[in-house]
């Protein structure tokens, strides 16, 4: 694969707990499972991007806090080019608390953003960002840093990929400068509350990009490019935890776009990478290489 992925979003540490059902108010309960990992949309999209076999490299922001430096070396452990991260001195990083509760299998998640804000365009040094970049992976957290480098990839050659999880600001304008969006079932029922999820996909490409998918869980992904609309089952497998399942589908998708793959293709590879991801707790501890996935693909290595 020629060229790298690069993503501009957000990163967190994951505090991930098992519990045998989910407590009620005001009482204590022993952990059946627990794990710390690196998290977050982008940066687990790049993570499992990277153990599928592309180069990647992240720009975000983080604090120099304990958690800020978890984050870069849980980046670190998966080869991802870290170095124009933005450090910011005395800064609290993202954190994140989930709790699953093994009887109903759901998740309940805790989170803050920390205080180390956004990152803003005059943080980003769009040559160095976009050098030997095919793909640029955005999620709508940093919006004006990825506004500005999605109008950069323009003139580059470069396919913006729009990870979109919920309608807020910058959205719109992502829309616009993406070539290809993947959406979350929440974010397409906000943005097309009515009609089937095919007139929402069509609604989607009118903004701009030329390819529309959405992800719907157990009932696996559609999208649409042009009139031709694919529908991909999801990858049967038996469950232990689907947190950050999403952003390994984004990861998996951005390495079938540098690979220059067919949609059908690329959808059946992200379907698969993102189920096999859902064997382990957390998004990252279960994360399949290239060849596992191409082979339960059906795909020649």
């Amino acid at each position: 694969m020629a060229g790298l992925v690069l993503g501009i979003g957000h990163a967190t540490v994951d505090l991930l707990g098992v519990v045998p059902r989910y407590p009620t108010r005001d009482s204590k309960v022993e952990l059946l499972e627990f794990s710390k990992q690196g998290g977050g949309t982008v940066a687990t999209a790049l993570a499992a991007a990277a153990a599928l076999g592309a180069r990647t490299r992240f720009v975000g922001k983080v604090g120099d806090d304990e958690l800020g430096r978890f984050i870069l070396d849980g980046l670190r452990e998966f080869d991802v080019e870290i170095e124009q991260v933005v450090v910011v001195p005395g800064g609290h990083s993202p954190l994140s608390f989930v709790v699953l509760d093994r009887e109903s299998a759901e998740r309940t998640i805790f989170y803050t953003r920390g205080d180390v804000g956004p990152l803003e365009p005059g943080e980003l040094d769009l040559d160095r960002a976009l050098a030997e970049v095919r793909v640029l992976l955005v999620d709508g957290m940093q919006p004006r840093a990825q506004i500005a480098a999605a109008e950069a990839a323009a003139s580059r050659d470069v396919t913006v990929l729009l990870d979109a999880g919920s309608l807020h600001e910058g959205m719109g304008e992502l829309l616009a400068l993406a070539q290809v969006v993947v959406a979350s079932e929440r974010f397409l029922t906000e943005f097309a509350p009515r009609g089937e999820v095919e007139d929402g996909l069509a609604e989607l490409l009118r903004t701009g990009p030329r390819v529309a998918v959405v992800t719907l869980g157990e009932a696996g992904s559609v999208g649409l490019e042009g009139t031709k609309l694919i529908r991909q089952p999801a990858w049967q497998v038996q469950a232990v935890d689907t947190t950050g399942a999403g952003d390994v589908y984004h990861g998996a998708f951005g390495c079938g776009l540098l690979s220059g793959w067919p949609l059908e293709r690329i959808m059946h590879f992200a379907s698969v990478a993102a189920g096999m991801s859902c064997q382990g707790l957390g998004g990252r501890a279960a994360l399949p290489d290239r060849a596992e996935v191409l082979e339960a693909c059906g795909f020649p290595p």
